[in-house]
């Protein structure tokens, strides 16, 4: 069984003994990235700092139908502001685990967002773009992810060229252990960096990456 104590404690042992490889490894990585904003949404507030929230998603559903032909006032409760996107969670595990990472994506423009601040410096990190926005509803029975996503055209191959690189672009393609560029769904000119990949950087990719 895979989920047995005896083979946890075999992958765990796997992976200790290959820790002194660890710093030898890197990883390329992009193209998106978030800045999550975690919510309550207030069912009944008490007072200044005391509320009650809404503790399920069918509960504010329910809410929601009740509004429908009149209207409806929602208080929503910052809880937390935390790094997001698939890429940035990514880049900032493998960083956290040891690896030489360098990212690329969507980070804040033209500063880098504070949010990215502690994942730039376990990394190399590189924005090209102001982050995406999501607004997480969270509740005991799961969350919804309200995104707001129109500064992610700005994640496109002219951008990587013109604010990262093309140079150092093939040569993190070309070098790195592990190149990982994910959220294809949410980043609409996706299909347009690969085409220029395959196009312009992989034909002059040599060594064992191009093996």
């Amino acid at each position: 069984m895979i989920n047995s104590p005896e083979f946890r404690s075999r992958v765990a042992g796997e992976l200790a003994s290959r820790a002194p490889k660890i710093s030898t490894l890197s990883a390329f990585v992009g193209l998106d990235g978030f800045v999550d904003e975690i919510l309550h949404v207030v069912d009944k507030r008490h007072d200044a700092t005391r509320y009650d929230r809404v503790p399920t998603i069918a509960a504010f559903a329910q809410r929601l139908a009740a509004a429908a032909g009149q209207s409806a006032n929602l208080e929503l409760v910052n809880v937390m502001t935390k790094l997001g996107g698939n890429g940035p969670i990514m880049g900032n595990a493998l960083a956290s685990f040891g690896l030489n990472v360098t990212y690329v994506g969507s980070l804040g423009w033209p500063a880098l967002h504070p949010v990215f601040e502690s994942f730039a410096q376990r990394a190399d990190v590189n924005s090209i773009s102001e982050a995406g926005l999501t607004d997480a509803l969270e509740f005991e029975d799961g969350k919804l992810m309200v995104g707001k996503h129109y500064m992610l055209k700005h994640i496109s191959w002219e951008n990587i060229i013109a604010r990262y690189g093309r140079e150092k672009f093939s040569h993190q393609v070309a070098s790195a252990s592990l190149v990982a560029f994910v959220n294809w769904t949410m980043l609409p000119f996706m299909s347009d960096i690969w085409a220029a990949i395959q196009k312009e950087v992989l034909p002059h990719v040599a060594g064992p990456r191009r093996r």
